[in-house]
This record gives C-alpha cells, sequence and structure tokens, in this order.
C-alpha cells in the first residue's frame, strides 16, 4: 500500500496506514498513532480522515469506526474485554496499545466481528 498524503497549510505529512493502529480525535485536529506509538497530529477532523480512508477500499475494510472519538486498525486487535471497557491493539512482537471504550461501542464492534447480532 502505497502512503497517503495530507496536505496542511504549512506542510505535507505522508502517513502510511499499514502500520497505523489507532485514528483519535482530538477536537478538530486528528492523532494517527502507529503500532510503535509514534503520532502524527493531522489538522483536520477525524471524519475527513474517515472520508480519505473510504475512497480507498482496501483500506477501508481494515479500519472500523468505533464512535465519535477512534478508528481501529484490524490488523492490530488482540482483545476485545468488555468488562473492563479495554480494547488491546498489539502486533505481537512487543508493542502494544490500550484503549478505554464504552461497554455499548465494545459490544457493537465484538458482534460486528463476529457476525453476531443483539
Amino acid at each position: 500500500m502505497e502512503k497517503m498524503y495530507f496536505n496542511t497549510r504549512d506542510e505535507l505529512v505522508a502517513v502510511d496506514f499499514e502500520c497505523v493502529a489507532l485514528i483519535q480525535a482530538n477536537g478538530n485536529y486528528t492523532r494517527i498513532i502507529y503500532i510503535n506509538k509514534h503520532e502524527v497530529m493531522l489538522s483536520m477532523g477525524i471524519s475527513k480522515v474517515s472520508e480519505m480512508l473510504a475512497r480507498h477500499h482496501e483500506l477501508a475494510t481494515s479500519f472500523y469506526r468505533l464512535g465519535r472519538s477512534f478508528i481501529i486498525h484490524h490488523t492490530f486487535l488482540e482483545r476485545i474485554d468488555v468488562q473492563r471497557q479495554l480494547i488491546v491493539l498489539s502486533d505481537l512482537s512487543g508493542n502494544e496499545i490500550r484503549i478505554k471504550a464504552s461497554k455499548v461501542l465494545l459490544k457493537a464492534y465484538k458482534n460486528g466481528l463476529t457476525g453476531k447480532k443483539e
């Protein structure tokens, strides 16, 4: 997969979405968090980033929008713990990212992955 480029007023930011574990809303900005915990801040909202991902079908199927704040890369999903309200993303090489989310969102994500309807 090629890198996707984001143009801001002062810079051009290249993002390799194959290595991105998490996309997080931060007001009018978006944090791109790689699985190695390297972070890039984009000066656009998460909805705009989500729209750009949707235009790339091979990327769109790899990511899941979790509520208003997160977009998660399925490749790095290791565990969903509804009881502890936790998602663990890992590359199984020592890099791990933990995310707190509501039980409702986690149940919906879990059921969506397993095909279970509630």
